[in-house]
């Protein structure tokens, strides 16, 4: 498959996912009262989070223009 093909509603859809995973990773350390859950929250939620804004700024910049026509969104 070929990244340039995909387009960007799939890219926004990743990291849309990505992000609420995170999200919900980050709300389910809050409440629960263990020395593992600063690590969920501050590792394993950070990084989901982190990594769905860069999957969403990478897709700004990179996704060509012609793929976006293909796909029927401006």
């Amino acid at each position: 498959m070929n990244l340039k093909n995909i387009g960007l509603p799939r890219y926004l859809q990743v990291a849309g996912i990505l992000i609420i995973v995170g999200l919900l990773i980050e709300v389910v350390s809050l409440v629960w009262f263990h020395p593992l859950a600063f690590v969920l929250f501050a590792f394993v939620g950070a990084s989901l989070m982190g990594l769905g804004m860069v999957v969403y700024l990478a897709s700004i910049v990179f996704v060509p223009p012609e793929a976006e026509k293909a796909a029927g969104t401006r």
